[in-house]
C-alpha cells in the first residue's frame, strides 16, 4: 500500500476537486467516507474504486480483509497520516476511510419502454440529509429506479452520499428530467403516476393495492410542481391527526413507499 504524505498528490488533489460539483461532474467521480459505507461498495462488487486508509485505524485482520477484496475488484489502496485523512474528508469526526467512487451513468431513454414495478420521482428536492434518506429508503423497498428533476440537489454531494449509507450505487439514478420526458415516459412505460399533495387529493389508504407506479414527490416548501401535478393519474395525501400540516419529504416517502410495495 503506497503511503501518501504530499498535498500536491495526484489523488489528494482529485480528492479535493470532488467537493465541488462542477469537478464530480468533469471527473465522473465522487467521494464516499465511512466503513459501513466501503462495507457496502464491497458487496456490491464495486471496481476500479481508490481507497485512502489512516494510519492506525484499523486492525490488521479488518485491513487485510478489506485490502484482499478490493485488490480482487482492482481498488488502488492509499494510506495517509491523521493530518491528510482530516484534509480529504467531509466530516468532523471521520472513520478513517475514503473511497473515490465511479458515478453511475444511467440515460433516461433506457426508461421509454413498456415498464412494470416501482418508480420515485423527487420534483425540486434540495435538502441533501433528505435526499440521501430517500435515496436509502428507496434502495430498501425495493424501487427500480429514481427520477430527479432538474431542481433537485447533486446526488452525489458528499452529505447525501452519507445520507444514502452506501446506497447511492444500488439503484439506477436518472437526472434532469423535465416536463417533456416525464410525458413522453408516461406514455412510454405504461406506469400509472400518483402525486403526493394536499389538494385534489385521497388520503393514501384508500387506493387499494398497487402492483405497480410512479410516485411524485415534492420540494419541502413547494411541493410539486402543477405541471407536474398535471401529468398525475391520481394524487394522495398522508392524514395527520395532530396539529401539524405536512411531514418532512424523507418521512413521508418512507410511508408511501413501504404501504405500497411492501404493505
Amino acid at each position: 500500500m503506497e503511503h501518501i504524505t504530499s498535498r500536491s498528490n495526484r489523488w489528494i488533489k482529485c480528492a479535493l476537486r470532488l467537493k465541488q460539483r462542477k469537478w464530480r461532474d468533469k471527473e465522473g467521480l465522487f467521494l464516499l467516507e465511512g466503513f459501513r459505507g466501503t462495507a457496502d461498495v464491497l458487496e456490491q462488487q464495486v471496481k476500479d474504486c481508490i481507497c485512502f486508509v489512516e494510519d492506525g485505524r484499523f486492525s490488521d485482520d479488518v485491513l487485510e480483509k478489506i485490502t484482499v477484496e478490493g485488490e480482487r475488484l482492482h481498488w488502488l489502496f492509499l494510506s495517509v497520516d491523521e493530518e491528510m485523512m482530516n484534509l480529504i474528508s467531509g466530516t468532523e469526526h471521520g472513520q478513517g476511510i475514503l473511497l473515490l467512487c465511479r458515478k453511475q451513468q444511467h440515460d433516461l431513454s433506457e426508461l421509454l419502454h413498456p415498464l412494470k414495478g416501482y418508480y420515485v420521482v423527487l420534483d425540486s428536492v434540495q435538502d441533501p440529509g433528505n435526499m440521501g434518506t430517500i435515496l436509502r429508503t428507496c434502495a430498501a423497498a425495493g424501487v427500480k429506479g429514481l427520477i430527479l428533476t432538474e431542481g433537485c440537489t447533486d446526488i452525489y454531494a458528499e452529505k447525501v452520499v452519507r445520507s444514502s449509507m452506501g446506497s447511492i450505487l444500488r439503484l439506477p439514478v436518472y437526472e434532469h428530467a423535465d416536463i417533456p420526458f416525464l410525458n413522453e415516459w408516461k406514455e412510454a412505460s405504461g406506469l400509472p403516476f400518483y402525486g403526493t399533495a394536499l389538494k385534489n387529493a385521497r388520503p393514501y389508504k384508500e387506493i387499494g393495492a398497487l402492483d405497480q407506479a410512479v410516485f411524485i414527490f415534492g420540494n419541502e416548501g413547494n411541493g410539486i410542481r402543477e405541471d407536474i401535478l398535471s401529468l398525475t393519474d391520481e394524487n394522495l395525501y398522508i392524514p395527520l391527526p395532530g396539529h401539524v400540516e405536512s411531514l418532512n419529504v424523507s418521512i413521508a416517502s418512507a410511508v408511501i413507499l413501504f404501504h405500497f410495495i411492501n404493505g
